[in-house]
């Protein structure tokens, strides 16, 4: 079994992870308090969480909650450190949670369950429905690679709108093929068109991204690509715009209710797969901790496993796949994520400094181009599909 590298941590000088603390960090706090009217306490709270991460020793949760022992333990050995010497993705996944904790979200009261992260996932799903409408076209049922390519790549590039990460967020939909650094479309097409695949569709973000991924499930469904998908979303509040049911069915209802018939009718059949079960929506708590996809629980890896077909949605979800881990950029994806229980196709824009299976000839083009921050703007993309034997 080959070795598994380092994680990506928060005490590398100059990197991405230690942007995130430093600055984005402070700067969700913020968005939560201006957008909000939690009291003078939680608010105080709030402030001094900021002073926490900035200056001081990583604190554990306090509350009795049915996670607070996972947490407990996945905080145990980098007790006593800093928010600047741990692990990049357990120090953004813990971050989520203490704001949770700090905002009452679990204590019962006026803030039980009440999402601080609302009010900006409305104000995005405001700006990403005339955008949708200006970009979407209904492409026909049939099973052409065009057709096909043509969703794909609208649903990754729609990956593009992530509130928790600002210096990616755009609204370009433009097909731009060659900002693809890694396509394997035409594999997961032929994967396809071999047999209609039961699918599990692990989702990320509300928004515009929601959009496209209905657009492109409706896709699979009409041409007979898949017979039955299954929606993972987030059972919780989690990187800011990350989807929960409640997002995933008010967006549904503002596409059914659109005056533009191809979007209304997209809704509308969207709405007819949840009734006839065609699509169903699940939040598996696993989805908001800190755990990569190598610790999956066993009845969440089985289920998983009954399916043909994962498509793992965005930047998050990659770096679970591949365990958020310092792999070379050449590293084949079946040694980095040989071990998920089943066939899956990733679709990401590029928000980590992370990503294996490129070649020497694809990295040798990336550099001649000058963009030291190639891995991290969020302008390139990856299709990556696995196939695995079963």
């Amino acid at each position: 079994m080959t070795p598994l590298p380092p994680f990506l941590m928060t005490s590398e000088q100059g990197s991405f992870a230690q942007h995130t603390v430093k600055n984005r960090f402070p700067e969700i706090i913020d968005q939560i308090l201006k957008h909000n009217d939690y009291t003078a306490l939680i608010e105080s709270e709030l402030i001094a969480f900021k002073q926490e991460i900035a200056h001081h020793v990583i604190q554990p949760l306090t509350e009795q909650t049915s996670d607070r022992p996972l947490w407990d333990e996945d905080l145990k050995p980098w007790s006593g450190k800093t928010w600047f010497e741990l692990p990049w993705f357990f120090a953004e996944t813990f971050f989520y949670r203490r704001l949770l904790e700090i905002v009452n979200y679990f204590h019962a009261g006026p803030f039980m369950s009440r999402d601080p992260f609302k009010p900006l996932k409305v104000q995005e799903i405001s700006k990403a429905t005339p955008q949708f409408l200006e970009t979407f076209e209904p492409v026909p049922s049939d099973t052409s690679f065009e057709h096909f390519q043509h969703t794909c790549t609208q649903a990754l590039w729609g990956n593009r709108g992530d509130l928790s990460h600002s210096t990616s967020y755009s609204t370009d939909m433009d097909a731009q093929y060659d900002r693809i650094i890694l396509n394997h479309t035409k594999a997961v097409y032929a994967f396809l068109s071999r047999k209609p695949a039961k699918i599990a569709y692990i989702m990320d973000n509300a928004g515009k991204e929601l959009f496209f991924d209905f657009a492109f499930m409706d896709f699979l469904l009409l041409s007979g690509m898949a017979t039955s998908i299954t929606c993972y979303v987030k059972n919780q509040p989690y990187y800011v715009s990350d989807l929960m049911s409640e997002d995933f069915l008010m967006s549904l209802r503002i596409l059914s209710a659109s005056t533009n018939n191809n979007v209304q009718n997209l809704g509308l059949r969207s709405e007819n797969y949840l009734d006839s079960t065609l699509m169903r929506v699940k939040s598996p708590p696993f989805f908001t901790t800190s755990r990569m996809y190598r610790d999956l629980p066993d009845t969440l890896k089985n289920e998983i496993a009954h399916h043909d077909l994962a498509i793992l949605k965005g930047d998050v979800n990659y770096r679970r796949l591949v365990g958020d881990r310092h792999w070379p950029h050449t590293t084949p994806i079946e040694v980095a994520a040989g071990y998920f229980p089943t066939s899956f196709l990733s679709l990401r824009t590029l928000k980590a400094e992370l990503a294996v299976g490129l070649s020497s000839e694809i990295l040798r083009k990336i550099e001649s181009e000058n963009e030291p921050d190639w891995l991290t703007n969020g302008k390139r993309g990856m299709i990556t599909f696995l196939h695995r034997q079963k």
